[in-house]
């Protein structure tokens, strides 16, 4: 069943990746490439992120942006969003309040996540949904600036949390100048109720038209085509928001603080050049992939370790997996060599929370290395051919992956690479760069293109292990977390797309899943979706549980027992379609 064609971009089935679940490690990097080309390339006939009116907004964005750092001191560039788009707000705070250091100005880029700190590490996301909560902490965040430019991040134009904030800006321009950053077209925007609030996200970007056609907000919002696993806005959308936002602020410190003038265009192009160069190495790819769809199948883990951003990117692609697959919190994890100290959050050191925000080198050595065993899988990002390397990699009988992102000019050392099951070598373009761009900035941005090369690379490696262990049907992500508002809807979307029912009877099937029974009662039918997301947020299999049932017409319990006996989703709902088929013939 073919999704709707008023479903918004961002939640429709990419054609690339129809069967992406049966496909060999090295198809399943080609595919995931053919859809990462589609954010420079442009998909069917929309305007892409090359269009004429996305580079004007850009530019007038990247006027306001300067504005603000020639006085720093009283203004604030403000960046929110919620999951991906959050940590990747956090980790563009870190890069450019570091770049306003050097220059010995005051920093001044903040980010906001819905849930705090916490939120980094492990999902928050019934927050997500509180439009007053967003706009609380904006203003919390912002009290004492005179100035301020947000950007409130929300890929298919739906978190609550980022309306409340753009709803906050819309009523006091003379401070705030709102921009919003998605990658569906304005109409697509969400319409349903939020609850507690009495406004739509539609209804606020309706009135975001009118302020920036008054010159006082910007909607920037390039149409980049599904994602290759649907609605997992980790990968295509993620990975455009970082490009847009480095090019904004790029192009502005580039001009404030060295006089001169970067083509945005350009500098986008500049990345195109490494997501072709990071996937020339595809074969290469395909080998980690087939490594740790090999842990994850034999019940281990996945470990990223590093240090800079590179190892945030990590952390966050880490993260990204218990909501995007029903992944465990220690199936896939991050860390970063000094821990709290490379990692400036807002709320400091939280590793006092739990093991999972226990993220320093030290903290994998003492608690995670007397535990490894042959089929865990340790994976090592760098950009420096002095890699130091230590007991973790000479003595740890598990495999052992090295992603390095080098230049022209750099090559990793053979007796390093030797004490690695693989080696990922990725040489960024810098000459070819330098024939559009001044090497001033290809060479003072190499950091940035580093980070992009392992966000697609990492990016590969946990989608393609969990296809392997069979957490997707067709390129339908089956085992989403009911944990907010919108994967509450999606899921409701998932059973339908696989059964010939309504809409109102596959939530139904949802609500039997959640609360563990056939015959709901009135209050249980009748209550908000706040409390059926309560219910569902701890519970493993809500959505493949209520899909078999759906598919089967079949009590919640003889869907728990199908799923019991296949184990793999793929495997137990395509034997519930052959079941189906054989009992109508």
């Amino acid at each position: 069943m073919m999704s709707s064609p008023h479903c918004p971009i961002t939640e429709l089935r990419n054609s690339n990746t129809t069967n992406i679940e049966v496909c060999s490690p090295i198809d399943i990097v080609s595919l995931l490439q053919k859809c990462d080309a589609e954010i420079f390339d442009g998909w069917d006939d929309y305007p892409g992120i090359f269009s004429e009116r996305i580079q004007n907004t850009l530019n007038r964005i990247v006027s306001v942006a300067a504005t603000i750092l020639e006085n720093p001191e009283e203004g604030a560039i403000v960046f929110s969003g919620c999951g991906t788009s959050g940590r990747l707000a956090f980790i563009t705070t870190k890069t450019f309040n570091g770049r306003l250091k050097k220059e010995g100005k005051t920093p001044c880029y903040q980010y906001i996540i819905a849930g705090g700190d916490k939120a980094l590490f492990t999902s928050q996301e019934a927050i997500e949904d509180d439009p007053v909560e967003g706009e609380k902490i904006l203003e919390q965040t912002t009290a004492g600036k005179s100035r301020v430019l947000y950007i409130g991040i929300t890929c298919g134009l739906s978190a609550p949390f980022v309306a409340g904030q753009l709803d906050h800006c819309m009523k006091n321009t003379a401070k705030f100048t709102p921009v919003l950053l998605g990658f569906n077209s304005v109409d697509q925007a969400r319409n349903l109720p939020i609850e507690k609030w009495d406004q739509t996200f539609l209804q606020v970007v309706k009135k975001l038209e009118h302020t920036e056609k008054e010159g006082k907000g910007f909607i920037l919002n390039p149409i980049i085509g599904p994602e290759p696993i649907t609605g997992s806005s980790r990968m295509k959308s993620g990975s455009a928001t970082k490009i847009l936002l480095e090019s904004i602020f790029v192009t502005a410190h580039t001009k404030v603080f060295c006089g001169q003038f970067v083509r945005i265009p350009d500098f986008i192009k500049s990345y195109k050049m490494v997501c072709d160069s990071t996937y020339k190495e595809k074969v290469d790819i395909a080998a980690l992939i087939e490594m740790a769809g090999r842990s994850l199948n034999a019940g281990c883990c996945i470990y990223y370790l590093g240090l800079d951003n590179l190892a945030i990117m990590g952390m966050i692609d880490a993260s990204e997996c218990p909501p995007t697959f029903g992944a465990t919190l220690d199936d896939v994890r991050g860390f970063i060599r000094e821990g709290y100290a490379e990692f400036p959050i807002n709320e400091g050191n939280i590793s006092h929370l739990g093991k999972h925000f226990r993220i320093s080198k030290s903290d994998f050595d003492k608690d995670i290395l007397p535990t490894l065993s042959k089929d865990d899988l340790i994976v090592v990002l760098t950009s420096d051919t002095d890699i130091v390397v230590d007991h973790t990699t000479k003595e740890t009988k598990c495999q052992k992956a090295l992603v390095f992102i080098g230049d022209e000019t750099e090559k990793m050392p053979t007796e390093v690479q030797s004490l690695f099951d693989k080696t990922v070598n990725v040489t960024l373009p810098m000459s070819e760069m330098s024939r559009t761009l001044p090497e001033q900035v290809t060479r003072g941005n190499k950091q940035l293109y580093a980070e992009m090369s392992v966000k697609w690379i990492l990016n590969s490696i946990s989608t393609g292990a969990h296809i392997l262990k069979g957490k997707i049907y067709q390129n339908i992500m089956v085992d989403v977390k009911v944990s907010n508002n919108k994967l509450f809807h999606r899921a409701v979307g998932i059973i339908q797309r696989y059964s010939d029912l309504s809409t109102a009877e596959c939530k139904e099937y949802l609500l039997r899943s959640i609360y563990h029974t056939d015959n709901l009662k009135d209050d249980q039918v009748a209550a908000p979706i706040a409390e059926h997301i309560a219910m569902a947020t701890p519970q493993q299999k809500i959505v493949p549980v209520a899909l078999v049932a759906a598919i089967l017409k079949c009590p919640v319990d003889k869907a728990k027992s199908v799923l019991e006996e296949h184990h793999v989703i793929t495997t137990a709902i395509s034997s519930t379609l052959e079941k189906v088929s054989s009992d109508a013939l």
